[in-house]
Order: C-alpha cells, then structure tokens, then sequence
C-alpha cells in the first residue's frame, strides 16, 4: 500500500508507541523507560513534522513539548507518579494521531476517487 507524501509515520507505529506508553504506567524495568525516551521522541518529532506539513499547528506545539519531555540526550527527571501522566498522555496522544491520520487519508482516497470519476 503506497503512502502519501505527509505520510511520514506509519500507521502501525502510531499504535505501537500508543501501546508501549501505556505499557509504561505499569512498574518496569529501568531499561524498558530508556527504551520507551527513544521511541516516544523519534515518534513525537516525526509526527510533529509530519502534522506541520498538514496545518495542525496546535499538535506540533504538543508534540515538540513530548519530544522535549521525553528527550533520551538530556533527561528531565520527574518523580513516577508525575511519568505516568505523560506516559498515559503520550498513549492518548499517539493514539489520537492515529485517529487524525487515519480520517485524512481516507478523504485524500475518497477526493482521489471522486476525481477519477
């Protein structure tokens, strides 16, 4: 299946990052949260980029502040009640642009179909 041009995250990593925050609110491992700075900021910046170039000022300007949250290269260090806040807000987040994503390319394939025609 082709992805459009804005499409820089794919669908199955929105869930997957929403899921492996959720996952994060659970007591686990001090790697799996080394882990979970990684992706959850790869995936934040990504989309946030991906989001811009569709106009969602207000989800860049979330994203960025996740991003920054979740930085892996200069931590910022919150007690674990206060990370599992962000960790289930990321989850919501993540599962919320997949949510966006998924309506728009399914009117960009609508309007292409509309056009064929």
């Amino acid at each position: 299946m082709k992805e459009d041009s804005t499409q820089i995250v794919p669908t199955w990593v929105l869930l997957g990052g929403s899921l492996f925050a959720f996952v994060a609110i659970a007591d686990l491992p001090y790697g799996y949260y080394q882990l979970l700075r990684w992706t959850t900021c790869g995936v934040a910046i990504a989309l946030a980029v991906q989001l811009y170039r569709t106009s969602h000022i207000g989800w860049v300007w979330a994203l960025g502040i996740l991003a920054v949250l979740f930085n892996p290269l200069i931590p910022i260090h919150f007690e674990r009640e206060t990370w599992r806040i962000f960790d289930g807000t990321a989850g919501f987040l993540f599962l919320a642009a997949f949510i966006i994503t998924k309506k728009q390319k399914e009117e960009a394939n609508k309007t292409s179909h509309s056009n064929r025609h």
